[in-house]
């Protein structure tokens, strides 16, 4: 980087008179260490504190990095709020972070480009401090640069924004001894991420009536909290609302300002948090997990306690990235489960499933189809919706969406949508005139009146799905209504910019204009739902505060609590509450499961009753439903039955889709209607994704005709020509002196052993069959038994041993040399007996290396016992290599010792890489690593012990004689130095 600016600066074409800067920093390979050094750099005039302002003018104008993906999206969130550019190097993020749904001012750029990192700059105004005592994630002594492209033009760089005044961050705040932070959507924006040019929150657009119920809900709990003489005595909570908008970028800077300081509008950088007292002491929300991810980063930095009601991604369930974030809403996979034991109680097994392309839509497919697989569920169909199509273009996509499921003669669909999304969708299949199926409901939809309000719905067939579990809150209900009263809403307050670009108390002109519709008082199922969430999360906070205050029945030792000190209480919590117990798991997830809703109407009703007809239990993993509540929307209004065709297609997992030839017309393919079912391919099938038939599985061995195959059959051949070659000379030379120093007779015993070895290398290279797996191992280590038996009889003799003795006079030149050989030779055959008497070798089809492939191979059996064969072998090696390798010889005779110590030693190193290989490779190749250790083993003996001996009978016969090649024991040399 620094070289690339330095040529810029240099140019002279190319920002003439212009002066790039830059700074580095460390982001520590840790998301949460990235955060400090990227909100340093929206600090402004280098005084390291962020003023809560409504433009930001005074900042960096591009940045690079981080090179990991998880932390550029991280900070790709926190720049989107100030739009500035923002180059990822070298992985590119995945294309569904560069949604409106992230809240990204401007696509990210990926390029590929890998860079070093030259400079380090320390902690501002002091030096890191270690706080791993108090979690391990504020240790940032780690070092790693995180590069950032800080461009300074001319020392100086000024937007003049007198044009940037912006609409107003919506907050409403009560005091307290302790004050908790919420995010709700009280308001939503629909500028398009496409059309953002300027670092500017949205303005006051449509008023969302469910985050008012939520806020409410948190106000109730307060207050209630505050007047209670039994939970906190004496002590006031005070309440620190902010409005997401359903933007990232909006979320973001209201995260900021729960980070300040006490009574101030700024937030300070420090390298010590720990006596740090931030505006809010825990905060509840946002109301997704798209906005609690980065909210949930910034907080996990500083560890404030978070508790969203709403955000159900499984992502949090990683302590490490979100150590200081819980919820009171079960999670994705929770829900997945819920929904997949109701398929699999009605046993359907022919099914669809959609959703929206954003972190809920995609965590619920992928939970539901990997749940679905083991169950003998086939998903026939999945698709996700994209969220920044046009107009024209989002309608049809979801026509084309409609069309597939009608195409893959599904009538069941599980979706996972929100209720914009989902009433689109419903919308568009009653277009299609799609009726009689049978919907899933996910929980973001499901109790939505948004959805059941929308036209003739009641035709579409029949809604099953899936709700946060209902609680009751006595008194919220006359509570909230007072709230809704108010026409105008005129006590909601509101912060405004000024013509200075600060913050200035006001009230929002545009939002006072917004006024409830006249059914807003009216009992929404899904709004009940969550205010009970949000509830139950304010008296989370409370517990733990009281456990923190040592609360007693009269009052509370008041004292200043740190955030951190709160989030170690909150995992001890447990509480009941209206009749639902209140605590969290270890991965701060509640033990609540699901309500199973069933949309019935009513004569003279348009939108459906949201009947409870039964209950998912997390804790047990079970389901109780009472299936004779169900009203079925369905032909003949029952439940559709299992359905019994012979086979169906699930992509590579292996299942198919079986269609009936139909008699009247032979050359057609038709289905019936009620032969739709899942079932798996045959053993040795498998199937494409969307396929509507199998295919044979590929089989594979090591061929003679595989690249692989032929190098190994040439090195064999070539072994054995060699071989030949050496036994021929060795015969021709029987009686010279080389030959019978080498062994002789012996040597012969030694190549034929060897000739064997290598002829049963040609075993490996063909089909396996029981005869090919029941005699290439025994034959491949009786050849290097008889080798390495010969071997060690000669290092016997070599070594002198037996000098001395009775053997050596009488016996040893004769008899014991060639009964020695016989003798361990008959070791490896009693071994190899029992290994194959016991548990013998057999062919084995392994269907687990790829879907689409079954490798046939040898199934060694006994795994003991094939060892036991291989260490024989290694035994008499390494006995070899420990009687030769301190035999020392005079240099005016030939050193046989040591020719038999490399030989050995070229041995024992291949065999012993052999152990890890044989282990790690798995298919056709493993057969190849046996052949190679194997073949290195022969020329090992070959290279290391033959070929120097035909050298010197064939190209040095003047050293092939009596003088020259005596055994060293017989004539010692006259000193100790090594020859």
């Amino acid at each position: 980087m620094t070289f690339a600016i330095d040529e810029i600066n240099n140019s002279t074409s190319l920002l003439l008179g212009v002066q790039l800067g830059y700074e580095t920093y460390d982001d520590c390979f840790e998301i949460l260490a990235s955060l400090l050094p990227s909100l340093l750099l929206l600090s402004e005039d280098k005084n390291n504190e962020i003023d809560i302002l409504c433009n930001y003018t005074e900042t960096v104008i591009a940045l690079i990095g981080s090179w990991a993906s998880e932390r550029a999206i991280v900070t790709a969130k926190l720049f989107s709020l100030f739009l500035i550019p923002h180059v990822n190097c070298v992985f590119k993020v995945p294309p569904s972070y560069s949604s409106k749904s992230c809240g990204l001012g401007q696509k990210e750029i990926a390029i590929s480009l890998y860079f070093y990192c030259f400079e380090y700059k320390g902690c501002p105004g002091g030096t890191f401090q270690n706080l791993a005592t108090l979690h391990p994630l504020f240790n940032m002594l780690h070092v790693h640069y995180w590069i950032v492209f800080c461009c300074i033009l001319n020392g100086q760089y000024d937007t003049s924004a007198s044009d940037r005044s912006r609409d107003p961050l919506r907050q409403f705040q009560a005091a307290g001894d302790y004050v908790l932070g919420g995010f709700f959507p009280l308001y939503s924006t629909e500028v398009h991420w496409m059309s953002e040019t300027r670092s500017e929150s949205g303005k006051c657009e449509s008023f969302q009536l469910n985050g008012f119920h939520w806020f409410q809900a948190m106000k109730f709990a307060i207050e209630e909290i505050n007047n209670s003489s039994t939970l906190l005595p004496g002590v006031t909570l005070g309440y620190d609302i902010q409005d997401t908008c359903l933007k990232s970028s909006i979320a973001i800077q209201s995260a900021i300002s729960f980070l300040t300081a006490k009574d101030e509008n700024r937030f300070k950088l420090k390298c010590d948090y720990t006596n740090y007292s931030t505006r809010v002491l825990a905060a509840l929300g946002p109301s997704n997990s798209e906005l609690s991810k980065v909210i949930a980063r910034l907080f996990s930095f500083l560890l404030i306690p978070q508790i969203s009601y709403a955000a159900s991604s499984n992502l949090f369930n990683d302590r490490t990235n979100f150590p200081s974030f819980y919820r009171t809403v079960p999670t994705d996979e929770v829900q997945a489960a819920a929904m997949v034991s109701m398929v699999k109680t009605f046993q359907w097994n022919w099914m669809a499933v959609i959703g929206t392309d954003n972190m809920y839509g995609r965590r619920g497919i992928e939970h539901f189809t990997k749940l679905a697989s083991g169950t003998g569920i086939c998903i026939a169909y999945e698709e996700l919706i994209p969220l920044n199509l046009p107009g024209s273009t989002f309608h049809r996509k979801m026509v084309s969406v409609i069309k597939n499921i009608i195409y893959s003669r599904v009538n069941i669909t599980a979706v996972f949508a929100d209720e914009h999304y989902a009433q689109t969708l419903m919308t568009i299949i009653l277009e299609q005139n799609v009726t009689g199926k049978v919907w899933i409901a996910s929980e973001a939809w499901v109790t939505s009146e948004t959805v059941a309000s929308s036209p003739n719905i009641s035709s579409i067939g029949t809604i099953l799905g899936v709700a946060i579990k209902s609680g009751h809150i006595p008194g919220f209900e006359c509570y909230k209504s007072a709230a809704l009263a108010v026409r105008d809403l005129p006590s909601l307050k509101s912060k405004r910019c000024g013509s200075e670009g600060k913050l200035l108390k006001a009230e929002c002109n545009e939002c006072l204009t917004q006024s409830v519709d006249e059914d807003a008082d009216g009992d929404s199922e899904d709004l009940q739902r969550i205010s009970f969430n949000v509830y139950a999360a304010v008296y989370t906070v409370a517990h733990a505060l009281h456990r923190l205050l040592h609360c007693n029945l009269g009052n509370c030792s008041r004292s200043t609590i740190y955030p951190w000190q709160l989030l170690k209480e909150i995992p001890q919590v447990n509480f009941t509450l209206h009749g639902r117990v209140i605590f969290f798991d270890k991965y701060g997830n509640p033990p609540t499961g699901y309500d199973i809703i069933n949309w019935q109407w009513r004569s003279g009703n348009q939108i459906p009753d949201f009947k409870m007809i039964g209950e998912y239990i997390a804790q047990q993993k079970e389901l109780r439903i009472n299936t004779s509540l169900i009203q079925w929307n369905t032909p003949q209004n029952k439940v559709f039955e299992i359905m019994n065709l012979e086979g169906a297609v699930k992509g590579a997992l292996g299942w198919r889709y079986l269609m009936h030839k139909s008699p009247s017309y032979s050359n057609n393919v038709s289905l019936l209607h009620t032969d739709n079912q899942c079932i798996p391919c045959l053993k040795n099938e498998w199937s494409l994704l969307k396929s509507i038939k199998c295919q044979n599985k590929t089989i594979e061995f090591l061929r003679w005709t595989d690249t692989l195959g032929i190098l190994l059959v040439s090195l064999t051949t070539v072994g054995l020509l060699i071989i030949a070659a050496i036994t021929s000379i060795f015969i021709i030379n029987l009686n010279t002196p080389m030959v019978q120093l080498a062994g002789g007779k012996t040597c012969l015993v030694m190549l034929v052993s060897m000739t064997i070895s290598c002829c049963s290398l040609y075993l490996f290279m063909e089909k396996p069959n029981w005869l090919l797996c029941t005699i290439r191992q025994p034959i491949f280590s009786f050849g290097l038994t008889g080798c390495l038996s010969a071997m060690l009889v000669k290092s016997f003799r070599v070594s002198g041993l037996l000098i001395g003795t009775s053997f050596s006079a009488q016996w040893w030149p004769g008899v014991l040399k060639y009964l020695g050989v016989c003798s361990l030779v008959l070791i490896q055959i009693i071994l190899c007996s029992v290994w194959q008497s016991t548990s013998p070798p057999s062919v084995f089809a392994n269907y687990n290396i790829s879907v689409t492939v079954i490798v046939v191979e040898c199934d060694e059996g006994s795994v003991t016992g094939f060892g036991l064969l291989m260490g024989y072998n290694g035994v008499l090696a390494l006995a070899c290599f420990l009687c030769t390798f301190m035999v020392q010889s005079s240099a005016k005779t030939y050193n046989l010792a040591r020719h038999i110590t490399f030989a050995m030693l070229i041995y024992l190193m291949a065999w012993v890489f052999f152990i890890p290989a044989h282990a790690a490779v798995k298919g056709k190749f493993v057969s190849s690593i046996q052949l190679f250790t194997g073949l290195v083993s022969i020329y090992g003996i070959i290279t290391a012990y033959f070929l120097p001996k035909c050298y010197i009978i064939l190209l040095k016969p003047e050293f092939n004689s009596e003088t020259y090649c005596r055994n060293p024991m017989v004539n010692p040399p006259p000193n100790t130095e090594s020859q």
